[in-house]
């Protein structure tokens, strides 16, 4: 089958573009895959972080077709060009946000002219975590242009068929990132951060409103007497970082929270996950999170919140452990939970055996089989 992707690659940085290139990796295997990348993602007025591109582009050269710009109309249609000259038995994209709905919904529109080119949409997010007046609309423009959907949560699925009651589409979780090194062991990634606790928490990932890091800031003065235990929150922010620091300082254990305010790079990324005892998502509301699959990569528990699809990826009490959102009494008890009162044996088993099935074999199979049957 020749696939033709669209979307985010490198020299584009964060999950988006790591998702696309392992999918167009597992997709290369058995079929013939070509990318169409972004010329422009976000205009720079848009984009709440510091750079939208990694620092070694030299990876990126096998993405060097770059022409999508996501506010160029004129790039839309040339895009839709090289598209038709490609010819693919499928068009594929990954949907994040309503921003994106006009670039690919005109692309695949004119794609499928040609009676062959079947499109298909992996979903993040039909609800953006941040909304917008008109999101409905662009969300309709871009559903009513896909012939088949991939949902990574139950709550995308119910966004996808409160929308496209007759959708062709499989719920599908997202699969494990397995693109940032082995693990490296545990004393000697604390040696190389500087950490001296005895237990690691991890936050990982960019810092906006809706992840709700305040109330695992607000947790650590109710463990700090029971746990020896260091708290990182290591990611950039994408909102004003005062009331944070503000946070962290009436906590009185300013000590115990590391804060890194910086993107980091991913030859970092297995360091910290090394290091890591527990990875905590206190999240406010989300549909999946790419961090809980860096997570499983490295074979480590985490504490979600019950929002979204976070609670489909955690067995509470055998992978990890689920507790109400804004809440950090909640955040609390359940870090002291699994540090003090929990067999982390048989934790560390249930969750190697679980990782299997999230491979990207998996991922790939599913979509194959959608659509051929739809042939």
């Amino acid at each position: 089958m020749k696939i033709t992707i669209l979307g985010v690659f490198p020299p584009y940085r964060g999950g988006i573009a790591h998702f696309n290139t392992l999918l167009f990796q597992s997709l290369g295997k058995r079929h013939d895959v070509s990318a169409i990348n972004f010329s422009r993602q976000y205009p720079n007025l848009l984009f709440p972080g510091k750079t939208q591109m990694i620092e070694n582009k030299s990876e990126a050269s096998e993405f060097a077709n770059r022409m999508i710009d996501s506010i160029n109309p004129f790039s839309w249609l040339k895009t839709s060009r090289e598209v038709n000259r490609l010819s693919p038995d499928l068009l594929l994209y990954k949907y994040w946000m309503p921003f994106f709905a006009p670039a690919l919904g005109t692309i695949a529109r004119r794609a499928k002219r040609n009676g062959k080119t079947q499109t298909l949409c992996i979903i993040d997010n039909l609800t953006p975590h941040e909304k917008r007046p008109g999101d409905l609309i662009l969300n309709r423009y871009l559903v009513n242009a896909t012939d088949h959907f991939i949902a990574m949560s139950k709550t995308v699925e119910a966004d996808l068929l409160s929308q496209k009651t007759e959708a062709s589409y499989r719920l599908v979780p997202h699969p494990v990132y397995s693109n940032f090194g082995a693990p490296i062991p545990k004393e000697e990634a604390k040696r190389r951060l500087g950490i001296s606790e005895k237990n690691v928490i991890l936050y990982f990932g960019y810092i906006r409103k809706y992840k709700g890091i305040q109330y695992l800031i607000q947790a650590v003065p109710k463990f700090a007497n029971r746990l020896d235990a260091l708290t990182i929150i290591a990611g950039e922010f994408y909102e004003d970082k005062a009331p944070y620091l503000q946070e962290i300082e009436k906590t009185g254990q300013s000590a115990k929270i590391r804060l890194i305010d910086q993107f980091i790079p991913d030859e970092q990324v297995n360091l910290y996950f090394s290091a890591a005892d527990l990875v905590v998502l206190p999240y406010i509301h989300a549909t999946q999170s790419g961090i809980m699959q860096i997570a499983l990569s490295y074979e480590l528990p985490c504490l979600v919140t019950h929002v979204g699809g976070l609670p489909e990826m955690v067995e509470d009490g055998q992978t990890g452990f689920i507790v109400p959102p804004e809440d950090s009494d909640a955040i609390s008890e359940g870090i002291i939970r699994y540090f003090t009162n929990t067999n982390r044996e048989m934790i560390q088993s249930n969750i190697h055996e679980k990782k299997s099935l999230y491979s990207w074999e998996h991922f790939t199979e599913q979509i194959e089989e959608m659509v051929s049957e739809k042939k």
